[in-house]
């Protein structure tokens, strides 16, 4: 993991393949943390032989150049299999440290209970005044099923998303969303989509997809039992056609339960099993069927904006999420997005609270992913494609804090290549993004001096 200093000249520019020294007299010490997986290559596919994840030292440098002192610090599961006292020795001094690992990374070829000791010890500094980026905390509960019920009254959020816990909870909400809009409805375990159904109003008479739905605002109406559905479990996209308390009895009971009818699903249902304690739960989001024109990824460092990213499925696929997509880049300052941007800005400082985690900073590195929309008024539904770009409106459909990619940098990483065999192109484009980043983990230092 070791440091050099040399310059490299390009037609660019200069260009830092290794580490830079750091400044003497820094006011703040920071380490980058990384590990390496034992017996993967490289310590795992998003590294090059050096060991190193190739975005870590351009990450690195950025806080050298905006005037703090940086190392790259090992996470050694060796020398950390029962508890974290070598780690702890080596990152005591810091004043901040930027996690690279990747989730669950930490759990693999280690001893039982290495990432729950890691995360104890980050928790632990957190407490002692520290900046972690991004924490246990933040991780968990930005990225967590029901954080975007947390968000409902703000910008970027949807009123009409829910956590139901309860039968009584589940029938009275699913009703009254399912009269207004599509839905996503989705179950607090596994993760390979079992569980997760995509719900339509259809009309079982002429056989048709139901373009306006009974409510024109959300609460004007609820559903009853019998009216009918659509349903697709995204596992593996099979379709059923079931009415409401069908599907409502599959959710609660199973399709053993009475009045479930017949179901082709081999996951068993029965959601709320076990009660909060034992993460039963469904969340209820609204199904935007513009998803399919792609989706926009606001690229975040800190409190700052770097860019947006427009992700268009290709193929014809229904989402950009985990599948091949055409990428167009826009500036923080194109007319595009813009309106986009100010609402997020907006939305920060009630961001963190409304996700239960005031007193947090906000990662250092992290992104938004937005989904367009017709306006809940549309005259012509939420099916139409005749909403103009000025009137469409935008709404989270994820966020992501753990451990993001710089996918220039990264490009490279798995196999023989190092920071060296990025193209200069991609590596000045990557490196504003890494730039920004070291100016905001100053920025977040001071800040937290202050208080």
């Amino acid at each position: 993991m070791g440091a050099g200093s040399s310059l490299v000249a390009t037609p660019m520019g200069y260009r830092a393949n290794t580490l830079l020294p750091s400044p003497e007299g820094a006011m703040f010490k920071l380490a980058v943390v990384q590990f390496k997986v034992p017996g993967a290559k490289n310590g795992g596919s998003d590294k090059g032989p050096d060991g190193n994840r190739i975005d870590s030292i351009p990450i690195a440098n950025s806080i050298i150049k905006a005037g703090g002192a940086c190392d790259l610090i090992l996470f050694d599961s060796e020398k950390n299999k029962d508890d974290v006292k070598e780690f702890e020795a080596l990152t005591a001094k810091y004043d901040a440290l930027v996690v690279r690992i990747n989730p669950g990374q930490l759990s693999q070829g280690t001893a039982e209970g290495t990432q729950a000791r890691f995360d104890d010890l980050m928790n632990a500094y957190i407490a002692k005044g520290k900046l972690i980026w991004s924490s246990p905390k933040i991780q968990t509960q930005m990225g967590a099923k029901d954080a975007l019920v947390n968000i409902g009254s703000l910008n970027c959020g949807l009123k009409d998303t829910f956590a139901y816990y309860t039968e009584e909870e589940l029938v009275v909400g699913f009703k009254k969303t399912c009269a207004f809009q599509p839905r996503v409805i989705k179950q607090n375990r596994g993760s390979a989509g079992e569980g997760i159904w995509l719900c339509w109003l259809w009309d079982k008479a002429s056989n048709t997809k139901v373009e306006i739905y009974p409510s024109s605002e959300f609460g004007a109406k609820s559903l009853g039992d019998d009216d009918y559905l659509k349903l697709m479990e995204m596992n593996d996209n099979h379709v059923e056609y079931h009415t409401v308390k069908e599907f409502m009895t599959f959710c609660i009971k199973g399709p053993a339960g009475e009045g479930a009818g017949e179901w082709k699903s081999t996951f068993p249902g029965e959601y709320l099993k076990g009660g909060k304690a034992a993460h039963g739960q469904l969340v209820d989001q609204r199904l935007l069927p513009r998803i399919d024109e792609g989706e926009v990824r606001i690229l975040m460092a800190g409190d700052t904006c770097q860019m947006a990213i427009h992700k268009k499925p290709m193929g014809g696929g229904m989402s950009a999420v985990g599948g091949m997509s055409d990428y167009t880049y826009y500036k923080p300052s194109d007319k595009k997005y813009q309106n986009l941007i100010q609402k997020l800005y907006a939305d920060i400082p009630t961001l963190l609270p409304s996700l239960h985690l005031e007193g947090e900073p906000l990662p250092l590195l992290w992104t938004c992913d937005y989904i367009p929309k017709n306006p809940d008024n549309w005259p012509d539904g939420p099916y139409a494609r005749n909403c103009p770009d000025e009137k469409t409106e935008y709404t989270v459909g994820e966020f992501n804090c753990s451990c993001v990619g710089i996918s220039k940098f990264q490009a490279v990483c798995g196999g023989e290549k190092t920071l060296a065999d990025v193209p200069d192109e991609d590596y000045f484009d990557a490196c504003q993004l890494t730039d920004l980043m070291g100016v905001k983990a100053i920025e977040m230092l001071q800040h937290a001096k202050k208080k």
